[in-house]
């Protein structure tokens, strides 16, 4: 009777293993939830529902759309970036019905047309980037890139010494 008794205590789990376990669990279901907030705070900040692209990227004007449904119809403000430095600032809200038509969206205010004259541009290659603005937390705002790859573009000499005249 006593062999059976120590059997049985030897078979049940200690207090400590009971333990050990609930503190595992405990543990991984902390990693999950930590896991899901991020997933929910990273898809709230960086929405992979934005759409846009640039069109147009020559020695004039970079012109193209941004559109994010998470706006609720509010245009969005874009900057344009060239060679990596912030260039100009525009909201994005020029007419395109192309985009009504297609189905990207139910309005067609989402255009941007960025005028590069006034920039005076060096002669040579050049990229263009466009930015959507996007609210964070707090007053803090975060640049979406409108298109996956700058737009790369031309500007000749001939050009600059029009301009210059």
């Amino acid at each position: 009777m006593n062999y059976q008794s120590e059997q049985s205590i030897a078979s049940r789990p200690s207090v400590a293993t009971r333990l050990l376990r609930a503190i595992i669990a405990k543990s991984f279901i902390e990693i999950i939830l930590v896991c899901v907030v991020v997933t929910l705070a990273a898809f709230s900040t960086f929405s992979p529902q934005l759409r846009g692209a640039i069109d147009v990227a020559d020695a004039t004007r970079i012109s193209g759309w941004a559109y994010d449904p998470q706006s609720a119809g509010a245009p969005l403000e874009v900057q344009l970036f060239i060679d990596g430095k912030l260039a100009a600032t525009e909201l994005a809200d020029g007419k395109r019905p192309d985009l009504v038509e297609s189905g990207v969206a139910t309005n067609p205010g989402y255009g941007f047309d960025f005028n590069l004259a006034p920039l005076n541009l060096s002669p040579g290659r050049h990229t263009a980037q466009v930015y959507a603005l996007r609210r964070a937390a707090g007053a803090n705002k975060i640049l979406l890139p409108v298109a996956k790859q700058p737009s790369v573009f031309e500007v000749s000499q001939e050009r600059v010494n029009r301009e210059a005249k």
